[in-house]
């Protein structure tokens, strides 16, 4: 259930988020989802992998969709790619990692706030 909440969260947030800022901005919304949605980090990078993954498949499809495919076609052809839909998941897959290394990050700096305080110098 967290890592549903985290997806659809980080998803959501970011989309709005993108309106107005640069698209990295979605490295500290899914760093801070992961910090407000306290799960594992591999769980954490799994969840923000797939919410920005998904999120910037969804838009790059639809602008692909929305201006026949004029601009992808020709990005295609220089990255060597053979169709757009092979463009559209390498998006998808910069966007994912993206995601997931800013989620992972946030759950570790989580765990440093979190340190148990203990007898660490005791003699």
């Amino acid at each position: 259930m967290r890592f549903f909440l985290q997806v659809v969260f980080t998803s959501l947030v970011s989309c709005i988020l993108q309106q107005f800022v640069a698209p990295w901005a979605v490295v500290f919304v899914a760093a801070i989802f992961s910090m407000l949605i306290q799960t594992k980090t591999s769980s954490a990078f799994l969840g923000g992998f797939a919410a920005i993954s998904l999120l910037w498949m969804v838009k790059a499809t639809i602008i692909d969709v929305y201006t026949d495919s004029i601009l992808s076609v020709k990005v295609a052809v220089l990255l060597g790619l053979r169709s757009t839909i092979l463009l559209i998941l390498l998006t998808g897959l910069i966007g994912g990692v993206l995601g997931g290394l800013g989620a992972a990050s946030g759950q570790q700096i989580l765990k440093i706030f979190k340190r148990k305080k203990g007898a660490f110098y005791r003699i």
